[in-house]
């Protein structure tokens, strides 16, 4: 109870747009703040298309996604605290898209993509973000364009490291 207590005040702190720290739980698992997000513009960056797949919840626009490490070289799983930020961008500034996943290894979204978390950002200032929401799915019923979503980002990104990644440039085969 005292765990899911102080995980609970971290994830609020953290869509606050706390610093936080990356100290490992227990269990292995990381927990990303606003702060591991910040300039992710200037992370190394791979261009995914201009349309999402048939069904994806994302507008149509072009699809930057932000990539704060690359693994290893064959590797089988990305590093806990990999971050990727997916940057929708169309003609109207106004509906541009920010989301990301990060990695938390553990037993963390275990029926979903494994070990990761998702989150939906909001662009704050020049280089910064904050965070909306963050966990395995969208709040039902959020002011945000994924709070509908049925079955959450998992909908779609599910399974390990070489099924959830559906962007082919950022697959682990690539790296």
């Amino acid at each position: 109870m005292i765990r899911t207590w102080a995980l609970g005040i971290a994830v609020l702190s953290s869509g606050c747009g706390g610093a936080g720290t990356s100290a490992p739980s227990d269990d292995g698992e990381v927990l990303a703040f606003a702060s591991h997000f910040q300039n992710y513009r200037q992370w190394e960056s791979f261009l995914t298309g201009e349309d999402p797949i048939d069904g994806s919840p994302h507008v149509a626009g072009r699809h930057t996604v932000y990539l704060n490490k690359r693994p290893p070289h064959g590797s089988t799983s990305f590093p806990v605290l990999t971050i990727m930020v997916k940057e929708i961008k169309t003609d109207d500034p106004a509906k541009t898209e920010i989301v990301a996943r990060a990695k938390r290894a553990g037993t963390y979204n275990s029926a979903g993509a494994v070990g990761w978390e998702w989150f939906e950002l909001a662009p704050v200032g020049e280089n910064g973000v904050s965070i909306v929401w963050r966990n395995v799915s969208p709040p039902v019923g959020s002011d945000s364009y994924l709070g509908d979503l049925k079955g959450g980002c998992n909908a779609c990104h599910h399974g390990d490291d070489t099924q959830s990644i559906l962007s082919a440039p950022l697959q682990l085969s690539q790296f």
